[in-house]
This record gives C-alpha cells, sequence and structure tokens, in this order.
C-alpha cells in the first residue's frame, strides 16, 4: 500500500503547481528572437549638369587677308566649353565580412556647343572652301580690271572675267562676261558644276565642282558684297562602366575609414560636328530683279567615335562629418587602348537664282568619306567630393563635385595643301586670278588627338537593400 500512495502524492503535487503556473499572471512570456540581417548590396543613383573642354573645331574657309595674300580663316572654329547633363549609377555588394566588395559603377554625359558667323567681304579676293574630301576637277578664274580702282566701288569700275570649270566625265561648263553678270550650270549622276562671272563695276569670278568625291568653291577678284553665312553644332555623347572589387577599412573605430580599388574600365567617347555653310555671290552691282546668282550651300556632318578599354584604379577616405552625415574625397586613374574611327557626309546644293543661261536651278550633290581607325594609348586622372546624410534607417541623399582629365580626344583637322591658289594683289589688271587643280592637292583631312577636362556637380539618393 506504501508506494502506490507515494505515486498519487506526487501526481496531486504536478497538478497543483501547474495550475499555480497558470494562475500566475505576472510570469514573465518568452522574448521573441530578432535577427537583424545585413543589407546585400548598396544602390545609388545621381543626375546633374557637367561642362567638358575639348580640342576646338576645325577652321572653315579661307580668303586673304585685305591689302596682302596672307590666309585668314572665314570662320575659326569653335572654342567654348560644351555644357550639358549628366546621370550615373553606381552598385556594391560585400562578399566578405572583412570589408571586401564587387562593385559596378556606370555614367552617361550629354553636352553640347554652337557658334555661328555671318561675314561679308569687304576688299578680300580670295574666297575657298571646300568639303572634308577634294574633288577630281579644275577650276580655272581670270579677271582683267580695266579701271583705276581695284576694289570695284565706283561705277566706273569695268573689266572682264571668266570662269572655267571642269569635273571630268563631260561635266563641264563656263562662264566668259564683259561687264554684265552671269553663271552656267552642268549636271549628271555624279553632281554638278557651276561658274559665274562679273565685268561691270566689280570684277570677280567663281566656280564650284561639287561631285560624289567631295567638293569646292573658289571665288578671286574684287568679291566685296558676297555673303557667306556659317553655322556649327557640335554634340558630344561620353559614357562609361567600371567593375571594380574594394576594400575598406575603419582604424581604430576614429570615424575615418579608407577604400582602396581596381577593376576592369570601359568608356565612350563620341563626337558630331555639323557645319553649314551658304554663299550668296555679290549682287548689289546691277537690278536683281532681273538678275540673281544661285545661292550655294555645304552641310557636313563629321562623326568621330572612339573606344577605350583598360583597367581604373584609386582610393577614397570617408569622414564621419556628425551622426548620419560623411564627407567622402576620392582620387582615381585610368589607363586605356583607344580606338578612334572618323566618317562624313557632305551634301552640296545650289538653288534659286534667275536670269543666267543656267537658270533657276536646284542641284543637290552628297559625297562621303572616311579614315582608317586610329589607335593609341590614353590615361585619365580624376577627383571627387561627396557629402552625405541620411533621411531614413536605409537611405541617404548625396551632393557631389567631380573632375576628369583625358589625355587623348580625337578631332578632324585639313592639313596640306587643297589644290588651289591665287595670285595678284588687285593692284593692276590681270592680276586678281585664282585656280584650283586636285593634280596639285596634296593634303587632307586626319584625326589629330588633344586633350580634354570635364566638370560636373550632381545630387542623388543611395539605398541600402
Amino acid at each position: 500500500m506504501r508506494p502506490k500512495t507515494i505515486l498519487l502524492g506526487l501526481n496531486a503535487a504536478l497538478l497543483l503547481s501547474t495550475a499555480a503556473l497558470a494562475a500566475d499572471p505576472a510570469a514573465p512570456a518568452p522574448a521573441p528572437v530578432v535577427i537583424e540581417e545585413e543589407p546585400l548590396f548598396t544602390l545609388s543613383i545621381t543626375g546633374g549638369v557637367t561642362a567638358f573642354g575639348i580640342p576646338d573645331t576645325a577652321p572653315i574657309g579661307l580668303t586673304n587677308e585685305v591689302g596682302t595674300l596672307n590666309e585668314t580663316n572665314l570662320f575659326e572654329g569653335l572654342d567654348s566649353p560644351l555644357y550639358g547633363g549628366t546621370i550615373g549609377i553606381d552598385m556594391s555588394a560585400p562578399i566578405n565580412g572583412e570589408g571586401t566588395s564587387v562593385n559596378f559603377s556606370g555614367f552617361g554625359s550629354f553636352v553640347t556647343r554652337d557658334g555661328s558667323q555671318s561675314r561679308t567681304l569687304n576688299e578680300e579676293q580670295y574666297l575657298v572652301l571646300h568639303g572634308p574630301n577634294l574633288p577630281t576637277g579644275q577650276i580655272d578664274i581670270d579677271t582683267i580690271d580695266l579701271d583705276v580702282d581695284s576694289v570695284g566701288t565706283t561705277t566706273s569700275d569695268w573689266g572682264d572675267a571668266t570662269a572655267g570649270v571642269n569635273a571630268g566625265g563631260g561635266l563641264t561648263t563656263g562662264t566668259g562676261t564683259l561687264l554684265g553678270p552671269g553663271y552656267n550650270v552642268a549636271s549628271n549622276a555624279d553632281g554638278f558644276v557651276f561658274s559665274g562671272a562679273q565685268g561691270d563695276y566689280g570684277t570677280y569670278g567663281f566656280g564650284v565642282v561639287a561631285t560624289t568625291e567631295g567638293v569646292i568653291f573658289l571665288g578671286a577678284g574684287e568679291l566685296q558684297g558676297t555673303k557667306i553665312d556659317t553655322d556649327v553644332t557640335q554634340n558630344l555623347a561620353y559614357a562609361g562602366g567600371d567593375v571594380t572589387l574594394s576594400q575598406r577599412t575603419t582604424p581604430d573605430d576614429s570615424g575615418v575609414a579608407f577604400t582602396v580599388y581596381g577593376g576592369p574600365s570601359f568608356r565612350y567617347l563620341g563626337t558630331e560636328t555639323t557645319t553649314d555653310t551658304t554663299i550668296q555671290v555679290n549682287q548689289d552691282y546691277f537690278d536683281t530683279a532681273d538678275f540673281q546668282y544661285p545661292t550655294f550651300n555645304m552641310n557636313t556632318v563629321e562623326n568621330i567615335d572612339t573606344y577605350y578599354a583598360g583597367a581604373v584604379f584609386g582610393g577614397n577616405v570617408d569622414i564621419d562629418v556628425w551622426t548620419g552625415a560623411k564627407l567622402s574625397l576620392g582620387l582615381g586613374a585610368g589607363v586605356y587602348y583607344a580606338s578612334s574611327s572618323y566618317d562624313s557626309t557632305t551634301e552640296a546644293s545650289i538653288f534659286g537664282g534667275y536670269g543666267g543661261a543656267g537658270g533657276t536651278v536646284d542641284q543637290s550633290v552628297t559625297s562621303n568619306f572616311d579614315l582608317d581607325p586610329e589607335e593609341g594609348f590614353a590615361y585619365t586622372l580624376k577627383g571627387s567630393s561627396t557629402f552625405s546624410a541620411d533621411i531614413s534607417d536605409n537611405m541617404q541623399i548625396n551632393f557631389g563635385l567631380g573632375a576628369e582629365y583625358m589625355s587623348r580626344v580625337a578631332t578632324s583637322r585639313f592639313v596640306g595643301e587643297d589644290g588651289a591658289g591665287f595670285n595678284g594683289d588687285g593692284g593692276g589688271v590681270d592680276d586678281a586670278d585664282g585656280d584650283y587643280n586636285d593634280a596639285n592637292a596634296t593634303g587632307g583631312t586626319i584625326l589629330s588627338f588633344g586633350d580634354a577636362w570635364s566638370f560636373k556637380a550632381t545630387a542623388g539618393l543611395t539605398g541600402q537593400f
């Protein structure tokens, strides 16, 4: 009987203790377990304004300094900075607990500049304008100024002028005049030729060869009153991406962190330069109700694309300014293998006119020209500063400034002789003669290289996810 009594007592005690626990409202419940996970990655998106300083665009056209035969440009080219906008994206993900991360950064910028000039010749006696490529052909201009005033500013001025143009393949025209003005036009499937001459008041001649090979305009004589309008627009696109590994250290919890990085890098820089030039030969000496020269126009679009492949490396220092705010300062460099290509399209046209043997005209021809790629090595240097502040537990707003130097940026230039010549100083008889012969042309368009700077100011958001 004793063992059974002891077992019944133990069961009663267990039931009473369980009931007591259930009836005690002060007994604490087990605390939940909270596990904080580290962010998988950090993402930053920025946007802002940027300015670029790159090599000047090529000069446009040639004339002569008044009183000399020294050449001077009609339009010196664009030399101002380019302005526009920029966007960027940066991603970073830790790959261990020791501060090592893999990073991707990409950006794109688009900037532009433009300029124009309207110029009316005074006592200049030479005018030549051509595209990136010269055509096969010849232009010969002969003038005889028979009065004592070499610049054609008085009603007693009179003379004789002839202009002959030959582009080969049967594409030939010519204009001869004693006193009054005239012009002629010839065309075929390869393009057109255009000639004109004036012997009364002002004595001058001009000619155009415009074919699928290229285009050139040449004028010589007493050209005062001839109007040239030039408009140039250049657009630039700059984009790139880097994939890097970085190592971050924070010595002694000092509020200062150091990061070094390096990895492959790619860049693209492209320019599109549009040059539009219109020439209206002087016709103020005669009744424009009865005669008008056709208008000549040349529009050239040049594209230069450069691809850069290489590596970047650098470092940043992050300084805690106050709780939730920091200042980041960075320096970096890049080395690249660069390949640059060039192509252009030129449309030459004549339109309008009346009273000449060519009648009212509307002719145009397009020529294309490109160059073999040019390779070389380039390097970049850059610096940046960014201030960021918390706007929530896992998001910051940031403001940045940056500058970058690029050692190799391509531009185009026409170098060497263009085959056009001018003889005389405007002071006597039969001396304002001009000629063009493609056989005498020893020059052409090439790629040349200079350096560039860019500056930017940005604002953006950074989040941890």
